[in-house]
C-alpha cells in the first residue's frame, strides 16, 4: 500500500473497481452497505436482485 493510499478501499460490487470507502458512493442492501465509483454503478445495483453477480469486465465499467 502506497503512503497516499486508504485503508478503507474496497471493490464496488458491480464493476469489480476498487473505491475509498469514505469517499464513495454508496447504498445499503439487507443491512450491509456498499460501495461504488459512480451513480451508474449505484443505480445498476440498486434496480439488480439481490444475487446478481457482479459485472465481469476488466478494469471496472469506467476504466
Amino acid at each position: 500500500m502506497t503512503m497516499n493510499e486508504s485503508k478503507s478501499m474496497i471493490k464496488d460490487p458491480v464493476c469489480g473497481m476498487t473505491v475509498d470507502e469514505a469517499t464513495a458512493i454508496h447504498a445499503d442492501r439487507d443491512g450491509q452497505t456498499f460501495y461504488f465509483c459512480s451513480e451508474h454503478c449505484r443505480e445498476k445495483f440498486l434496480s439488480s436482485p439481490a444475487d446478481a453477480k457482479p459485472d465481469d469486465k476488466p478494469g471496472g465499467c469506467c476504466g
